[in-house]
């Protein structure tokens, strides 16, 4: 099976970028010719149909030349007084240029101009073109405050009279068009200020609106806060909660102890505390006593006994009696759960007591807890809104500082520029008149020529021409001129360089004679093979090669049954068992090849269940060296080729055999090849120099690809 895909084409730059080095070289005398051409005919254009130029020049002071002129001047002042810097008020060249080439002040220029030259023909293009305004000084350092403005043109009275009007047209525009843009822009900065002076009013009010509602000043320290509260809270909280648990278990324990609830214990509490109650249970536990002791002395039903009974009764009834008087708010259960109250002990009076306070607070505490609970969730309720009223806030906040800067400014560039339209004087001035270069007798001077100039120009544009020429023609020639071209266009080994005398033909080194063929010596072109089948090795040695497919492009030229047979028998000359399996059904090798015949082939092993072993033929001269012809024509070749028995006899021969060529037809007329390479370890393309096209070569490369086949290298052949 083929492994991973190797790379087929090089990056399109590398390729581009060495092909057209490789052409600059391979057409180094056309290029110099055609080079040689041109550079005499642009000499000749150049000097016979030169016109000559007139070139003229002013220069104008934008600003003060002295530090004094520029801080007395009253937009400087202006500016001070409200702590602007100097540098806010520096100058802006780039602008100040670009208004002056701008197309509104060339065509005032143009108009004048027209005016009084009214026999010539002039554009605005031609003036933009022609015009050049530029700052005096090429660094920081020598940079001044000048202008200079050249203009030139054929015609030096044309010339003369554009630099007259220009020079003209920026004074003008230095004082009556820049005192109208500053009226304009005062005009729509006091349009602008009581909006923006109501936008400030409405954010302020919209401001303290949310701030109302919100209750806060600084939404992030109201947002600290609360977190800070809900914090401290939840502190609380779970301190109340551990309390609340305490005093559970507390309460518990004294009821299992006590075996009486906190309402009940309130009930003992309260009985305890009755002094009248006390009393009659004093004298009830007196008259118990009273009956222990005459029992003693006294039979059962003796009237001693009976009289003390009675009292006790009485006694007991009356307790029952002062209990249900006591007790009135009580519940029967309650009052009749009441333990007996002749078994009270101190430590008994004091668990009660400790039952009835720990039930108390642990009542405080639940609400305590409730009330911790519920303040809680408002703290949340009101933390959850603070990023949406920050965000609000700071949106709001930071309007009104734009706006507030957007005021603040306009009311300085505002007082700014009524300073500045108030001036009377003209801000700029002429430092040198418009005038034209002049000859020794003060006439004008044209440009003078530059013939090292117009050569080299005509040299390196008859260089390029010749180029681009050659470059042209190589590209409508769609053909490989020699291997290293296809090395150039392919980027895969090329693994031989095969040149065939005469037509290509089979050639054994072993058997055959020297003239076969009408090939008068055979040795060099089996010691081509030779070393092609030892570089295939080399190349992919890690592969362990034992089946590959020799194809071309499209065309049968490239001699692929011939590479394919004489590729065999370089490979059985090593001592490997070989099997040529002639693949290419459609154009067998029959016709050509004494030895392949066209009875029997593989085209019968694809259409039945032969055997192999009864259709491959060993070479007449060959023992380990076996061929299978491709039999009868099919109709459809294709759907042979890709059939299931096709893959099982490519196991069989892969297991036979050492190695397996196929000699396959040529890639792009059908899927047949390709998929015959995608069952065995690669495949081997075949280029013939000087016929096959490279356009071919890319498109079968592309498929390849698509196809995920092993590229194992290209064969270069070519017919001396």
């Amino acid at each position: 099976m083929p492994a991973e895909q190797d790379l087929l084409l090089p990056s399109e730059q590398e390729t581009n970028f060495l092909s057209f080095i490789k052409s600059i070289k391979r057409n180094a005398l056309p290029i110099a010719g055609i080079a040689g051409i041109v550079t005499a005919i642009g000499w000749y254009v150049n000097s016979y149909t030169y016109t000559p130029m007139y070139t003229g020049s002013f220069e104008m002071l934008i600003e003060p030349a002295s530090s004094e002129g520029k801080i007395s001047s009253p937009s400087t002042l202006t500016g001070s007084s409200k702590q602007v810097g100097f540098r806010q008020n520096e100058t802006d060249y780039s602008t100040i240029i670009n208004i002056l080439e701008s197309g509104g002040m060339l065509s005032s220029i143009l108009e004048e101009v027209s005016a009084e030259y009214p026999d010539v023909k002039i554009n605005i293009t031609e003036i933009k073109e022609d015009l050049e305004v530029e700052r005096v000084g090429t660094s920081k350092i020598d940079q001044t405050k000048i202008l200079k403005i050249s203009y030139q043109n054929e015609d030096p009275k044309l010339a003369q009279l554009v630099l007259d009007k220009t020079a003209d047209k920026y004074l003008s525009y230095s004082l009556e068009e820049r005192k109208n843009r500053i009226g304009s822009g005062v005009n729509f900065i006091e349009q602008q200020l009581p909006k923006l002076s109501d936008r400030v009013n409405l954010l302020h009010s919209n401001i303290q609106q949310l701030q109302e509602e919100n209750q806060l000043i600084d939404p992030k320290s109201k947002g600290e806060n609360l977190l800070n509260q809900i914090q401290q809270l939840k502190t609380q909280q779970l301190e109340t909660q551990s309390e609340l648990y305490r005093l559970k278990a507390l309460k518990e324990n004294l009821q299992r102890r006590l075996k009486f609830s906190p309402n009940e214990a309130v009930a003992v509490s309260t009985l305890s505390d009755n002094k009248s109650y006390q009393t009659l249970l004093t004298q009830f536990k007196d008259i118990e006593s009273e009956i222990a002791a005459a029992s003693v002395l006294y039979e059962v039903n003796s009237p001693t006994i009976r009289r003390l009974e009675d009292k006790r009764q009485n006694t007991l009834n009356l307790l029952n009696r002062e209990k249900q008087s006591i007790l009135q708010g009580y519940s029967a259960q309650t009052v009749n759960n009441l333990p007996s109250l002749t078994l009270q002990n101190k430590a008994f009076s004091d668990m009660t007591q400790q039952l009835i306070e720990t039930n108390t607070q642990l009542e405080l505490v639940e609400v305590q807890n409730q009330s911790l609970r519920q303040t809680i969730l408002e703290f949340e309720q009101q933390a959850r809104k603070i990023p949406q009223v920050a965000s609000q806030y700071t949106k709001l906040s930071e309007e009104l500082k734009v706006v507030n800067q957007t005021f603040q400014q306009l009311l300085n560039q505002k007082d700014t520029l009524s300073v500045e339209l108030a001036q009377s004087q003209i801000p700029w001035e002429i430092v040198s008149e418009p005038q034209l270069t002049q000859d020794e007798d003060g006439n004008p001077a044209p440009i003078p020529i530059d013939s090292n100039k117009k050569l080299i120009s005509s040299l390196v544009g008859g260089l390029l021409a010749g180029i681009l020429v050659t470059t042209l023609l190589e590209k409508s020639v769609n053909i490989f001129r020699s291997p290293t071209d296809i090395e150039e266009t392919i980027q895969s080994p090329l693994l031989g360089d095969i040149t065939w005398k005469v037509a290509p033909q089979k050639v054994s080194h072993s058997a055959l004679p020297a003239d076969i063929n009408n090939n008068s010596n055979p040795e060099p072109i089996f010691n081509s093979f030779k070393s092609l089948h030892d570089n295939l090795l080399d190349s992919h040695s890690q592969l362990n090669i034992g089946s590959l497919v020799v194809s071309s492009t499209v065309q049968k030229t490239d001699g692929t049954s011939a590479i394919a047979w004489n590729l065999a028998e370089a490979a059985a000359a090593a001592g490997k068992k070989i099997l040529l399996v002639d693949a290419n059904l459609s154009e067998s090798q029959a016709n050509s090849n004494p030895e392949v015949s066209d009875e029997i082939g593989l085209s019968d092993l694809l259409s039945s269940q032969i055997d192999y072993t009864q259709v491959v033929k060993p070479s007449a001269h060959r023992s380990n060296f076996y061929i299978l012809s491709a039999g009868q024509s099919p109709s459809e070749t294709s759907s042979m080729m890709t059939s299931n028995r096709m893959q099982e006899l490519i196991v069989e021969f892969n297991r036979e055999f050492d190695l397996v060529i196929y000699d396959a037809p040529p890639v792009l007329e059908g899927i047949g090849t390709s998929f015959l390479a995608t069952q065995t370890d690669g495949i081997l393309i075949a280029v013939e120099i000087g016929k096959t096209k490279k356009s071919s070569v890319n498109q079968a490369l592309k498929k390849i690809e698509n196809f995920n086949i092993k590229l194992l290298g290209v064969i270069s052949t070519q017919v001396s």
